[in-house]
Parts: C-alpha cells; structure tokens; sequence
C-alpha cells in the first residue's frame, strides 16, 4: 500500500553542494549523496520500500545554505494493506543521519492526503539572514584581517563584515521599499534557461532586528567587536538569490554608495541592467530557512472505509 507524508526537518548547509540534486538525463531515481534531496532518499531507502522514494522540497537553498525547519514530501509503498508508521521514519532517518556523521535531523513526520505538496500547499516561507558588523568605535590595524576576530563557533555560520560608516537606519529605511508586490528581476541571478519565468513575488515582512552571537559562556566573555543583526524576511515564494541580493543592495545602502531610493528604481525598472555591478553577492553563510508554513487543515490526513468488492471488507484510502 502506497502513503504519503510529510517530513520537516534542519540541516546545517555547509557541506552540501545544495538541497536539491542534480538533474541527470537517466531520470531522477540515482544516489546523491552530495545534496539534502538525495541524502534523505538514501535513509529512505534503507526502509525498503517497494518504490524509489522521490522527495519534494519545499524550499530549494544554495550550498552553504542552513535550514532550522524546511520540509518536504515522500511517498512510500510497501506490501500489504499496512503503510509506514511516521514516527519509524523518523526515527530509521535520524539513526542514519547519526551514524554517518551527517547534519541533518528530521523533526517529524506526517502522513497527508496523497494530493498535498510540499511546495504548492506551502503558504509562507520565512528566512532568516545574520549579518555581524564591526562596531563604529573599534579600530583594527588594516593589515588585520576580520576572521582573526570572528569567534570560531559563528565559522559559516554568520556574514561579518568591516565597513566605515554603517548605517542601520539607513539600511531599514531601503528594507521598507522591498514589502509588498514587485517584480525582483533585478534581484535575480540572471540564468538563460530560466529567464523567461516572471519574477513577481510578494515580500509580507521585512524585519531588521538586534541579534546575538551563537557562543559559548567562554567565547561570551572575550571582547565583543560586532554589532549583530537579524534581518527576517518572509514571503510566499522567492527567486533564486533574491535574498541574499537584496541584503547585499542594503548594505550598499547602509554604508552610502546608493541612496535608500535607489531600491524603488530597481524594482520599477526590473532588468539585469538596473543591478549595480559593484555589489557583491552577500555569501550563504548567513541565510537559514527558518520555516515552511501551511494551513493546518491541509496537514490534517482523513480517511474513509470503503468496501472491497473482491473480499467485502473495508480498507482505508485517501479521502479524495
């Protein structure tokens, strides 16, 4: 018997050439342990399911990029009229993820209705990206450079940066143009084969907030030369890189090469060509997927019993 579900889990990025694999002209049911998409097929394998099980992201992330709570979907047959229970899955996923050293774990799972996508039932995404900026009153030698500053518990985990005359306010007064409906073309990274798709998507909130650092009660009573920052951005969907560009247009704000409304242009005049070339892409270190949400009655899984003609005994199915 064949059943769906739906799995939510973290995964730190660093090591992984990315979330999903690669496209192979074979087909997609092949090995990928370079990938989140492929790893977890391989812990679903050892289940040993009837079909190959192919996993659906909900989100797809850069390598170098951190989840705290993605999701995806799965479906899994097995003889008879029984279907996996979730929490074995979970369990069988997170044993493998745990003896091969791997840093992924699954926070749970749960059967949905065979209809249900990860992707396309998915409401809001919410990403996070931490930004560490060297404090205005700290002076370091200029032969320094600002990793032998860094505490070592934030290594890709957090983008720090030493720029003269960062400006918060003005990075939250450029943050404001970017809420709402737009086309972001000018915030994508150009790719032909996808330059045709539109680019029109709807930021809910964009929030910049006071952060702190990721350390420990030793590394917390050195010498603190970073303001931390979390900016939190959600939306429904976004276009590849579109985060990590807009953060770097607001540093570029924060420090005075562009004005605050230089945003607005960019997003009135969508083009490759309204990207100012001296910006650079703001690394994957400091984005984390922090949540897929859904409608609570779209998780919700119901059946119904219904008569078999051959034997007349009722079997449960998928409510339609």
């Amino acid at each position: 018997m064949k059943a769906r579900y739906l799995t939510f889990f973290s995964y730190i990025g660093t090591k992984f050439r990315s979330s999903e694999k690669i496209w192979l002209k074979g087909g997609k049911n092949y090995p990928d342990p370079e990938s989140i998409q492929g790893l977890m097929e391989i812990g679903l394998l050892k289940l040993r399911p009837l079909n190959y099980p192919n996993l659906t992201l909900s989100s797809r992330t850069d390598g170098g990029v951190h989840a705290l709570n993605s999701s995806a979907h799965f479906d899994l047959e097995r003889y008879g009229t029984n279907v996996y229970d979730p929490e074995y899955i979970t369990y069988q996923l997170n044993k493998f993820f745990l003896k091969n050293e791997t840093s992924i774990s699954v926070k749970k799972c749960l059967r949905v209705s065979d209809q249900f996508s990860a992707r396309f039932n998915a409401v809001s995404r919410t990403y996070l990206y931490r930004l560490a900026v060297l404090k205005p009153d700290i002076e370091l030698p200029e032969s320094s450079i600002i990793s032998s500053y860094m505490p070592i518990e934030e290594w890709k985990r957090c983008h720090f940066i030493r720029l003269p005359g960062f400006d918060i306010e003005k990075f939250k007064a450029g943050a404001k143009y970017l809420v709402g409906y737009h086309d972001f073309t000018t915030f994508k990274k150009f790719d032909k084969l996808t330059s045709h798709k539109q680019n029109r998507r709807s930021i809910q909130s964009f929030e910049v907030k006071p952060g702190q650092p990721l350390v420990t009660s030793y590394s917390s009573t050195q010498d603190n030369v970073f303001d931390y920052w979390d900016i939190e951005i959600k939306g429904r969907s976004f276009v590849h890189n579109q985060i990590r560009r807009m953060v770097a247009t607001l540093i570029s704000v924060a420090i005075g090469k562009i004005p605050p409304e230089e945003i607005k242009v960019m997003l009135q005049v969508p083009s490759k060509h309204s990207w100012h070339t001296f910006i650079q892409n703001c690394p994957p270190d400091g984005l984390y997927l922090c949540n897929v949400e859904y409608n609570p009655e779209d998780l919700v899984y119901e059946k119904e019993n219904i008569v078999d003609e051959s034997n007349t005994e009722e079997s449960d199915t998928d409510k339609k």
